[in-house]
């Protein structure tokens, strides 16, 4: 019911209906006016802003910015056709896979306004500062797909997320391998893949995002503070994060779609234009060991193919990488 009269206050607001009166939502839901108002209390509590004048009724003020349900609003094939809203968790990721041990619907959303241990590859924490970021995933069950082609849902995803962000934020976007998006060499964005499956068989797979949105400069963690940014810092303003999360599930939905049809050919490609790693001098472990050289192209697989110092040539596949 909060959901509906999300969706409610957000039609009326983009029809340019200033307020709508708590006896219209009681009636179009069949509830009292009592049971409306503890329900817009209710959607307070999860950091709605609802403006309520006597006489008119309510009015929602940051629909732009809200993720509750009802306010988001996607025709998706696959993506987002299940969306859960978490006002905290630990990590979305994590919250996905225990929902897959218990049974949950291919392309389920899972968003958090705020995680208490958020992560990004290796084992990194990933901050979040509840109503400033986008940190969700998405649950998938790709049918048929070999355990040893899950990798390419990472440059998948970049790639789909990257041109979501461009198209809401205006924007230049860059790509470093294999999942961290940048603006002017500054991360504003990761994805974390995790995926499980038995012998060659893909059980299933997780997305995770995370998008630095509307975060100042002050409010950068100091740990990250010179190698982050926002896209509010770049962009010079707030970019609504409703519309962008939106985008970006129509986005992974298309690319998704077109990658269990037509095979990774067409992505990889255009991760290839977007990647700013290929081309540069990176430096790398190998076997435990400190390596650098020039990262000259991607495999089919996703992975980076990367030339040394002493002319070697080495592929990989699951390492961190930093430019020189």
């Amino acid at each position: 019911m909060q959901a509906r009269i999300v969706g409610i206050l957000t039609r009326a607001k983009e029809q340019g209906m200033d307020y709508v009166s708590g006896g219209d939502i009681a009636r179009q839901l069949g509830i009292s006016r009592s049971a409306v108002w503890k329900y817009i209390e209710a959607i307070r509590s999860d950091g709605g802003i609802i403006d309520a004048v006597s006489g008119k009724g309510y009015r929602l003020v940051n629909s732009e910015d809200l993720l509750l349900p009802g306010t988001i609003n996607v025709e998706t094939d696959v993506i987002g056709r299940e969306y859960v809203y978490l006002p905290e968790i630990d990590s979305t990721n994590s919250e996905a896979k225990r929902r897959i041990r218990t049974g949950c619907s291919d392309g389920l959303v899972l968003v958090a306004e705020n995680q208490t241990a958020g992560r990004g590859r290796m084992g990194r924490p990933w901050y979040s500062v509840a109503g400033k970021n986008l940190s969700f995933s998405v649950v998938l069950f790709p049918a048929g797909l070999p355990l040893s082609r899950a990798p390419l849902l990472t440059p998948l995803s970049a790639v789909a997320v990257c041109r979501a962000v461009e198209r809401v934020s205006g924007l230049s976007i860059e790509l470093k391998w294999p999942n961290d998006l940048l603006i002017s060499g500054r991360k504003v964005g990761g994805i974390l893949l995790e995926a499980g499956g038995e012998m060659d068989h893909l059980r299933y797979a997780v997305i995770g995002i995370g998008i630095n949105v509307n975060l100042s400069r002050e409010e950068l963690p100091e740990a990250v503070a010179d190698t982050a940014t926002s896209l509010l810092i770049a962009a010079g303003q707030a970019v609504p994060r409703r519309r962008l999360l939106e985008e970006i599930l129509v986005s992974l939905d298309s690319y998704y779609t077109k990658f269990c049809s037509k095979g990774a050919q067409s992505i990889l490609t255009e991760y290839v234009e977007l990647c700013s790693t290929l081309g540069k001098e990176i430096a790398f472990l190998w076997h435990g060991q400190r390596h650098s050289g020039r990262a000259v192209s991607i495999a089919p697989d996703g992975a980076l193919i990367v030339i040394t110092k002493s002319g070697e040539m080495l592929t990989l596949r699951a390492c961190d990488v930093h430019c020189l």
